[in-house]
């Protein structure tokens, strides 16, 4: 007889075995979007280029700041090879 599974709280009580879950879940997604082989071995594997890319894909971003510094439409003389302005 098979057993029923809704009456043990075993996921509740292993919140490791939800993250590998998880993690497998966004992983698989990732490679669904990046159109890349997906494979279950390359999970927490460091070596594989897959995995470093996903995670190089979730870590945080620093924000932009918007300090970048505006063109203002003006150009700087040409001064050659032999600049007379700055004597």
């Amino acid at each position: 007889m098979a057993k029923n599974y809704n009456d043990i709280n075993y996921f509740e009580t292993r919140p490791d075995i939800v993250k590998i879950f998880d993690d497998l879940d966004s992983f698989r997604n990732y490679c669904r979007m990046e159109l890349v082989e997906f494979n279950e071995a390359h999970l927490y594997n460091r070596e594989s280029w897959v995995w470093r890319n996903y995670e190089k894909s979730t870590r945080p971003r620093k924000p932009w700041n918007g300090e970048k510094k505006q063109w203002s439409g003006e150009r700087k003389p040409y001064q050659g090879n032999k600049p007379r302005y700055n004597q």
